[in-house]
């Protein structure tokens, strides 16, 4: 088999997906303990400046991938905001973690808000043409899927870097600069990452959509039903994300091993749940590549559900009894975190077949809308059970104050049954995911039939004069109206 993506430009997406992961796991795991106890605002603002973001979300992700479907330069149309939002990244990283505690209390709640709402800007800025990026890479289905399952387990195996730098940090810095020097490490590895990726990578197998206009983007886009179940799948599971959210505070209030500090529980609580995750992240391509989304999603879910329910109801007794049951738990976790974006490529022939568009910036500025509305609507909930709970806050940054039994107990819950919950929930959009096994095959093998008949088409029509010579992006062009008209045609197979 052909093969597109090799040395140089896979490494580079290597070394981009574990500078990425490792940037995003910072602000996911560590900036609501931050904001919390070492910035010291209120729960309720934390709250309240999730949601903000978030609204800010619904408008930057589906535009960045507008805005990417209405790109064409000599670099192509997702590489030039790869460098733009490498430069921008790290820059925030640098300043966001900023321990300005004794600063005035609305500047630190204003600073907490521009610094926030500017990564996650320049996040977007990054990751939506990092996603396009690989759809495009390649026009081989499979090397685009093992394109994808290597960025993501690179990335996940980025993400212990986080956890070696952490207890490295305390060991000879403040707590109070603990957060800071690490996201400036790890924003520095991102920027380094990024701009090898914009060096290396090409753009081979891109589309252009700039006759379509924004309405009809997000309509075509809204048909792909096979993305719409499986984002809608992973916004359901979104509570899994408080198993590393939490992590923080279920180290420091609620696990507690005499003669050990609260960093090294955290580092141990990660390698619990984190050998579960990075397992889920290693079998599912293996599943996914043998049984397809559907099946893989309900194997994983449902063994992330019983498991985290179970280790609620055994930790009620001996929470270290209950940790075999969250390394299993954790399988959920990597696999939920894995599954989309593979899924979401695949998508795009559903989509081409359906409507004679591919759309990869709009479709994957939706898995990354989702990815990102995952971590908030996370904590979001965590924010809201420390004011449920009764989350007493430091008075001193870094110095935590003893907790109640019934905070204790819906602290650990957070880890467990809560996520437990939404890992079943999720399971009924993913049994309704019909774009597998034949319906799939008869999918490929039509579109396959398709685009081999507008060749055909076009070969036929060329005639030997200048005049009536195609350019490629002009056929690029046409091939939509022709796909559409096919699809009309098209033998119907029940949808």
């Amino acid at each position: 088999m052909q093969k597109y993506v090799r040395g140089k430009e896979k490494f580079s997406y290597g070394f981009a997906a574990v500078g990425s992961f490792m940037i995003a796991n910072v602000i996911a795991s560590y900036l609501s303990y931050f904001l919390t106890d070492i910035l010291l605002v209120s729960t309720t603002f934390v709250s309240v400046l999730m949601i903000v973001a978030r609204i800010w979300d619904m408008l930057n992700d589906p535009l960045m991938g507008v805005l990417i479907d209405r790109t064409s330069t000599p670099q192509g149309k997702m590489r030039p905001y790869i460098r733009i939002g490498a430069i921008l990244i790290f820059f925030v990283s640098v300043f966001m973690f900023l321990p300005l505690s004794d600063a005035d209390p609305i500047f630190r709640c204003v600073f907490a808000t521009v610094m926030y709402l500017a990564f996650d800007t320049a996040y977007t800025i990054v990751d939506v043409p990092f996603m396009g990026l690989m759809s495009v890479a390649t026009p081989i289905d499979k090397e685009r899927s093992s394109l994808l399952t290597f960025y993501v387990t690179l990335g996940s195996a980025g993400t212990v870097g986080t956890i070696v730098l952490l207890p490295l940090f305390q060991s000879f810095l403040p707590e109070k600069w603990v957060y800071f020097a690490l996201a400036a490490t790890v924003g520095t590895i991102a920027f380094a990452g990024y701009m090898m990726l914009y060096k290396n990578s090409h753009e081979r197998f891109a589309t252009h959509t700039e006759k379509i206009s924004v309405k009809d983007m997000f309509k075509t886009a809204a048909r792909n039903k096979p993305m719409v179940l499986t984002l809608l799948t992973s916004m359901l599971a979104s509570p899994r994300y408080l198993l590393m959210l939490s992590a923080a505070y279920i180290s420091t209030y609620v696990i507690k091993i005499p003669g050990v500090s609260s960093g090294t529980v955290l580092v141990l609580l990660y390698l619990v749940v984190g050998a579960g995750m990075f397992a889920g992240i290693l079998l599912t391509p293996l599943v996914y590549k043998r049984t397809g989304f559907k099946c893989t999603t309900l194997l994983f879910g449902t063994i992330g559900g019983v498991c985290l329910a179970a280790a609620f109801f055994v930790g009620q007794a001996n929470y270290y009894a209950a940790l075999p049951f969250m390394t299993l738990g954790g399988l959920g976790l990597g696999a939920y975190n894995t599954l989309p974006y593979p899924m979401v490529g695949d998508s795009l022939n559903y989509l081409e077949w359906k409507t004679g568009q591919r759309m990869e910036g709009v479709c994957f500025s939706w898995n990354s809308f989702v990815t990102k509305f995952n971590n908030a609507a996370a904590a979001i909930m965590l924010s809201v059970g420390l004011i449920v709970f009764g989350f007493v806050q430091p008075v001193v940054p870094g110095e935590p104050l003893p907790q109640s039994d019934f905070t204790v107990t819906g602290l650990y819950a957070l880890v467990t049954i809560i996520p437990a919950i939404s890992f079943l929930i999720s399971l009924v959009p993913a049994a309704l995911n019909g774009y597998t096994g034949k319906r799939r095959a008869f999918i490929m093998e039509e579109l396959r039939q398709r685009k081999s008949a507008y060749s055909d088409a076009v070969l036929s029509t060329e005639g030997n004069t200048a005049d009536d010579a195609r350019t490629a992006d002009a056929a690029s062009d046409d091939y939509a109206d022709f796909a559409t008209e096919k699809n009309v045609q098209a033998t119907d197979f029940k949808r």
